[in-house]
């Protein structure tokens, strides 16, 4: 027990050491299993230690601390409601006991010490920890005061549990320790650097030097493989299109040993295309000149298409192929041709990875555990990657084995567009659940849906055509042909119009002139809706525009198929 005394106070500061805390948590512990000896006073004394006057009984209740009122032999004849909450005591528990269980380590020295001082019109704060009924203890300061109740001596015990300022404190003193660790150290550090300084600056010119050197040749590099790709571009696509016609038969019936060959030529080009388109990307992305040709794509039937394209090639390899899209009609803001790479990229990555008669599985849906997200899972039954290799394999260039094909660029090009888009590439070997195969899943921030300006005079065919591109996904606003088409283009800002221009007239004809000659609208995409036979001048028109048309009457499928070829701008898109 160490006393501290202010001068300039009336305060006695007194610490009791947490010595016999174990101790003292067994023995409360032992009593909470035993039950406590009930401490017997006499009714009369603690009755006369009621508070009687109102106010000092309210104030009693609702002061801040946990408080107990405390007879000068050192039992507890009262406490208020913050000490029941503190250590779970009742008034009646608190009754049984005196104060020597609460305060750990306080005895009758302190006792005397507690009293002598306030004999001296002095208060005495203690520094000690206190034990709650379940034995766990807590550090606390303790006030105490003397309270003169009904003629009698009583002293008032005000407790504050301050583990948090404790905690603080032991922070605070490791902080300033580290501190002063780090300042030695620091201060024999740059003793140390002030030797290497000089060595360090002519080190650092010649240093620049060569960074000099290497971006130049990193640059003349990528310059020479971004040619070079370029001029492998045009013999390819040459390559590509003359085995497909000799295998059309345009030249002639070929013999099967032809067909062979011909078809492991144009199998290689193809791979060879996709090296080069990959590497053209790297060489894009390096120089941060990669762009996103971005417009507002409905996911589900673009991801449809584009995975039922490699149908073919996935069942060939005697694969059993499985798609599952869910969600209906979510939109992304994405460039069409470099997502439709990186779905590519991924399942024939599955394919070329997996094993005799395994599987590939495509799942789109909403995000679960990201609202607001899109995934794209494929799932193989392949070969897996080892988990030493998990964390690089979507790095530039990286290859697992010594006989792979491929640059090793097509997981990290995927990366990188999906990262420009906002998204993410994430790869798990096994998949959950598994024991063997990968699991890659793409994961894209949904956008708005696009919006479709419909400008035709309203009616069944316009209301039908309304139905079709809201269940496609799409929003709709409609807007009768005339003046109000004008204002209604500035106010809505379509991602697309389509045009009626069934009837007879050339009122749809003068908006079709306006639009192609306004700077605003010029690019904005445009469909026309006609009947079965177009005019010759109606005919001329379009095909002078190059605007592509729906035909009336259709099917809703049509009207999806016709926005997917015009907004998004597949060639694959059919009508």
């Amino acid at each position: 027990m160490a006393h501290q005394f202010d001068p300039f106070s009336k305060t006695i500061l007194l610490n009791i050491p947490p010595g016999g805390l174990d101790a003292g948590a067994h023995a409360a512990s032992r009593l909470a299993t035993e039950g406590t000896p009930k401490v017997r006073q006499d009714p009369r004394t603690v009755a006369a230690a009621a508070i009687q006057n109102a106010d000092l009984k309210v104030l009693f209740k609702n002061v801040y601390d946990a408080a107990l009122i405390v007879n000068l032999s050192g039992y507890i004849l009262d406490a208020n409601p913050r000490a029941s909450v503190a250590f779970d005591y009742t008034v009646d528990e608190f009754c049984e006991r005196k104060i020597a269980h609460i305060i750990v380590g306080f005895d009758d020295s302190v006792m005397r010490t507690v009293c002598g001082n306030l004999q001296k019109d002095q208060f005495t704060l203690i520094q000690a920890y206190c034990r709650c009924k379940d034995g766990t203890s807590f550090p606390a300061e303790i006030s105490t005061s003397h309270i003169r109740l009904s003629f009698c001596d009583y002293l008032c015990f005000f407790i504050r549990d301050v583990t948090t300022r404790k905690d603080a404190e032991e922070q605070l003193q490791r902080a300033y320790d580290e501190l002063a660790a780090q300042v030695a150290r620091r201060t024999q550090l740059n003793k140390e650097l002030k030797a290497e300084i000089a060595v360090r600056t002519e080190m650092e010119g010649k240093l620049r030097e060569a960074i000099v050197k290497l971006q130049e040749h990193d640059k003349a590099k990528s310059q020479f493989v971004s040619n070079v790709s370029h001029e492998l571009k045009t013999p390819l696509a040459s390559i590509h299109y003359i085995s497909g016609n000799l295998l059309k038969g345009i030249a002639g019936e070929l013999s099967e040993k032809a067909r062979t060959y011909l078809e492991m030529i144009r199998s290689d080009g193809q791979r060879l295309m996709r090296t080069v388109e990959d590497i053209l990307d790297m060489s894009r992305l390096e120089a941060n000149a990669l762009k996103l040709r971005c417009v507002k794509i409905q996911f589900p039937r673009f991801v449809h298409k584009a995975v039922e394209s490699l149908r073919m090639q996935v069942e060939s390899a005697g694969l059993t192929f499985s798609v599952s899209i869910t969600g209906g009609g979510q939109f992304v803001n994405g460039d069409p041709q470099k997502l439709e790479r990186v779905i590519f990229n991924i399942i024939r990555n599955a394919i070329k990875f997996n094993i005799p008669k395994g599987s590939v599985s495509v799942v789109m849906r909403p995000d679960p555990a990201v609202p607001g997200m899109v995934i794209l899972e494929v799932v193989d039954t392949g070969i897996g990657i080892e988990p030493q290799h998990l964390a690089r394999i979507a790095e530039r260039f990286f290859r697992v084995g010594e006989h792979v094909s491929g640059a090793g660029l097509g997981l990290s090009i995927c990366k990188e567009i999906l990262e420009h888009h906002g998204g993410s590439l994430q790869i798990q070997s096994p998949p959950p659940g598994r024991e063997r195969g990968t699991q890659v899943t793409a994961r894209l921030p949904l956008g708005e849906p696009a919006l479709v300006l419909l400008a035709c005079d309203k009616g069944r065919a316009c209301d039908r055509l309304a139905g079709a591109l809201t269940a496609c996904g799409y929003k709709v606003a409609n807007v009768p042909i005339g003046e109000g088409l004008d204002l209604a283009l500035k106010e809505t800002r379509p991602d697309l119009l389509i045009l009626d221009w069934i009837a007879d007239g050339l009122e749809a004809a003068g908006v079709i002139s306006t639009i192609k000659r306004s700077d605003v609208y010029r690019q904005m995409p445009l469909i026309v809706l006609t009947g079965g036979e177009c005019s010759p001048v109606k005919q001329e028109i379009i095909e002078g525009f190059g605007l592509p048309v729906l035909k009336s009457p259709w099917m809703d499928d049509e009207v999806c198929a016709r926005l997917d070829q015009v907004i998004v701008g597949r060639k694959d898109a059919t009508v």
